[in-house]
């Protein structure tokens, strides 16, 4: 069913083709929330996406001022893999058009929010306190065995269990161990540093309860792979100051509003528009 937007119609394709392009980002997102994906639903958010498009394109039109030839010669320069050989030069160049006009529209919205203060960047950092406060976290080392089809599984947790006791015992040092890990050619013993809620439950509390230095029991991890890991350091929930993250912050900030600019305006063409479905 094709969309009408002030008289431009949005086909039918178009509408498939937008649903196609969100359909992963809307399942997860459903998904994660709770929720049961839903044609019906998808194709409201893909027919209300080029709704929204469109009346960014006509109000870019409408206002911003036209390209000469030498800025969309440049523009379909350096976007000429978007437009595609089959396309003809002439509507290569309206679309370069709308493009250039889009984002001076855009940017113009931009250009009329104001960056955040120090105060307001300041109540921000206050008010979200967790956000910027570094969880506890583990830097690690470890031998692993894969367990490829057919393994015996309790031997492998024998012969790890067998290694630690003579890392223990001084018969063995820590980095000779390593050597022996079946993934030491990719990450020469060193396993990704690990922060409070990226593990499972039980994992993590076996590996948090570790002293720095202190080797662990035999581990399993996604059913695939076993290891015995040492702690190499430990580190300690930590605030991070207002003064480090205040650049981002800014960033993040002015970002936010700008969106939200740009959305109220989209709302304000939305209410004028003679929209049908």
């Amino acid at each position: 069913m094709a969309v009408t937007v002030n008289g431009s119609e949005i086909s039918a394709d178009a509408v498939d083709q937008e649903m196609e392009r969100l359909s992963v980002d809307y399942e997860r997102y459903v998904t994660e929330n709770g929720g049961e994906p839903d044609q019906k639903q998808l194709r409201e958010w893909a027919v209300e996406n080029l709704i929204e498009k469109e009346l960014l394109k006509q109000e870019a039109l409408r206002t911003q001022a036209d390209p000469d030839d030498k800025k969309i010669d440049l523009w379909l320069k350096e976007n000429s893999d978007v437009f595609g050989e089959e396309l003809p030069e002439q509507e290569k160049r309206s679309r370069c058009v709308e493009d250039i006009k889009i984002r001076a529209l855009v940017k113009s919205v931009r250009k009329a929010v104001q960056r955040p203060s120090v105060a307001e960047m300041q109540a921000e950092y206050d008010n979200n306190l967790e956000r910027f406060t570094v969880p506890e976290s583990l830097r690690l080392s470890h031998v692993c065995r894969v367990l490829h089809q057919g393994a015996d599984k309790s031997q492998v947790y024998i012969d790890l269990l067998a290694l630690k006791q003579k890392v223990e015992d001084f018969e063995l040092h820590w980095v000779e161990a390593t050597q022996l890990s079946d993934s030491y050619r990719e990450d020469y013993g060193m396993f990704d540093n690990v922060m409070r809620g990226m593990l499972p439950g039980d994992i993590e509390e076996k590996l948090f309860s570790l002293a720095r230095g202190q080797i662990s029991d035999v581990i399993e991890l996604n059913g695939s792979t076993i290891h015995i890991f040492k702690v190499l350091v430990k580190s300690e929930p930590h605030q991070i100051p207002f003064e480090d993250v205040s650049p981002e912050l800014s960033s993040m900030m002015f970002n936010e509003a700008a969106e939200s600019a740009l959305n109220e305006m989209i709302d304000g063409l939305k209410e004028k528009a003679d929209i049908s479905k």
